[in-house]
């Protein structure tokens, strides 16, 4: 989750590694106050995190007492969709609103917000003793392809908040019905999939996302484009018609 604002750069570099539970007793803040950092800095302030109608962020949500408790912050959450979410980042960025300290961002727009300066690096907000207590916050704990999904030239742009694989998810009941076993190509899930298709039964054999836009078929297709073995440049120039562009393309219009 990349930081907007710059006047509350400060403050989520501060408060970008608190967990927080609903219940907020005194011992709850105990783990967070062994860093040795004033978590209350930024008291009396009020900060706008957008987020995307996910159960993980639902999670974050609910946590929110103990983080007010601990830092003297107030936080109001916005739930905005996948397709939206982005739309409203980028017009918050570029009439320099400061609508939101925080969104959930896919790694993929990280280079389009650098590159137009809307956001800056974090490495100076984790190199300051005032701000982030390395012995108790270890950055290098979080997976290495985590934090380097989140860094454009080796600089933090985002502390990542969680991580996703795409996964092959099936009914074993219904596979073993039919004899057939997880697919392990692209091919292989097609023919079991029509194998245990039967919508008069209301099962259907394969749902992948199809609707237009980021964070939906554009979530699932760039999986698939480099399962063909797909490249997005070509001497350096983006390149999306490439046999092997048309080929995931075809496949994925097919199946859906």
């Amino acid at each position: 989750m990349p930081t907007f604002d710059k006047n509350r750069r400060r403050l989520l570099a501060l408060t970008a590694f608190t967990l927080v539970s609903p219940y907020v007793k005194a011992q709850e803040l105990g783990p967070y106050q062994n860093a040795k950092i004033n978590w209350r800095q930024a008291e009396g302030e009020t900060i706008t995190v957008g987020v995307i109608p996910a159960s993980y962020f639902d999670t974050l949500i609910a946590l929110q007492p103990q983080f007010e408790a601990l830092t003297g912050v107030k936080v109001r959450f916005e739930k905005i969709p996948p397709g939206q979410i982005r739309q409203k980042a980028i017009l918050d960025f570029s009439s320099k609103t400061g609508t939101y300290a925080t969104t959930a961002t896919d790694p993929m727009y990280y280079p389009l917000y650098a590159a137009n300066k809307w956001v800056e690096p974090l490495d100076r907000y984790l190199g300051d003793a005032k701000l982030t207590d390395r012995a108790w916050f270890n950055y290098d704990d979080i997976l290495k392809a985590w934090r380097d999904a989140a860094s454009i030239d080796g600089k933090p742009y985002a502390i990542p908040y969680d991580g996703e694989v795409t996964v092959q998810v099936y009914r074993k009941d219904l596979y073993d019905a039919k004899g057939l076993k997880p697919a392990t190509t692209l091919e292989e899930l097609l023919r079991n999939s029509a194998a245990v298709h039967d919508p008069n039964n209301r099962v259907w054999g394969l749902a992948l996302r199809g609707f237009a836009g980021a964070g939906q078929n554009m979530y699932i297709y760039p999986s698939i484009f480099r399962s063909f073995g797909g490249d997005w440049f070509s001497s350096g120039r983006i390149k999306v018609n490439s046999p092997e562009a048309l080929a995931a393309l075809e496949w994925y219009v097919n199946a859906l």
